[in-house]
């Protein structure tokens, strides 16, 4: 997005320049000074304010986020740019209401735009509303068939119902459209890790990486890469895969349905089959599966962390 206007000085309009390119490579550190030195030149620019916002909130530094995008909804109102960026912030602190409400405003201001569904979108899939999420990314294709964010995330919303094949549809045409899109490049690494393609998964986290070394999303597919390969993890990993596709509710009914049958299983071996012994390993079995799945994420989640704590930025 050109941000860089007629009035401000030209050092301005290098510095802000210089951060446009900054965030095309993933230097998110380097993109934050740029634009602050820009806001002192410029500080009452609502859009840098808003951009800021947002590369505060790539970084994950939430509240700095949230101060600058305040600012930028301050000095533009009906900005399209502050009203995103406070939406995203906002979506980030999980204030899903005030969120929503900065989103239906783009989305009524902008009926062109495919971003605010997609925003929206996000938000019902924090809600755990599949159906209505599903409604707005089509919605946001519908305002634009060739937008790779939507593409990648209708990727990403069939493959957790399962639908492998309209997934890599999706995320097949994302990355014609954009070879090196990290999102769409993500998606397909976790197309590939499902289908057992273990090594093609880990290339597609590499590369999206190479876009951006810090970017979460890909150190988790890495992550998830090293589970799928590790004996013990691998068996989580497809365990928690197949419990996501299923939804929360099927997920709930068949996790009432191990318990049932594995009460059913103790009493049939103490009180019908009078055989104690058999109740015990049963019960213990049951007990070593339970254990296997409150550990899992725990030790998963530990790699992930030691994969973030690796990362380090260089300046170019």
């Amino acid at each position: 997005m050109n941000l860089v206007g007629d009035g401000p000085p030209p050092s301005f309009e290098r510095r802000l320049k210089l951060a446009q390119q900054q965030l095309q490579v993933g230097q998110l550190a380097g993109a934050v000074e740029s634009l602050r030195g820009a806001l002192a030149e410029d500080p009452d620019h609502a859009d840098v304010h808003a951009l800021l916002a947002l590369t505060l909130h790539d970084m994950k530094r939430l509240h700095a986020a949230a101060h600058e995008a305040e600012i930028a909804l301050s000095l533009d109102p009906l900005g399209r740019l502050p009203l995103t960026a406070s939406g995203v912030v906002l979506l980030a602190r999980r204030r899903l209401g005030a969120a929503e409400e900065r989103f239906e405003q783009l989305r009524r201001q902008w009926p062109e735009d495919p971003e605010p569904p997609r925003l929206l979108a996000r938000l019902r899939k924090l809600q755990n509303k599949r159906r209505e999420q599903k409604q707005l990314l089509d919605e946001s294709l519908a305002r634009d068939p060739e937008d790779v964010d939507t593409l990648a995330d209708l990727a990403d919303w069939h493959l957790e119902q399962g639908d492998l094949e309209t997934a890599e549809r999706y995320v097949r045409e994302a990355l014609e459209i954009e070879p090196e899109d990290p999102d769409a490049l993500i998606s397909m690494g976790h197309l590939l890790l499902r289908r057992g393609e273990v090594e093609a998964a880990r290339e597609h986290a590499v590369w999206a990486l190479r876009k951006d070394p810090s970017d979460r999303a890909a150190l988790h597919l890495l992550t998830a890469v090293k589970a799928r390969k590790n004996p013990l993890l691998g068996l989580w990993w497809r365990y928690s895969t197949w419990m996501g596709a299923l939804g929360e509710g099927r997920a709930i009914v068949v996790l009432l349905v191990a318990y049932v049958l594995y009460r059913f299983a103790v009493i049939t071996a103490e009180s019908v089959l009078e055989q104690p012994g058999v109740a015990a390993l049963v019960s213990l079995g049951w007990l070593g599966i339970v254990a296997y799945t409150w550990f899992g994420p725990a030790i998963f989640y530990r790699s992930l962390k030691k994969e973030l704590a690796g990362v380090e930025l260089k300046d170019f």
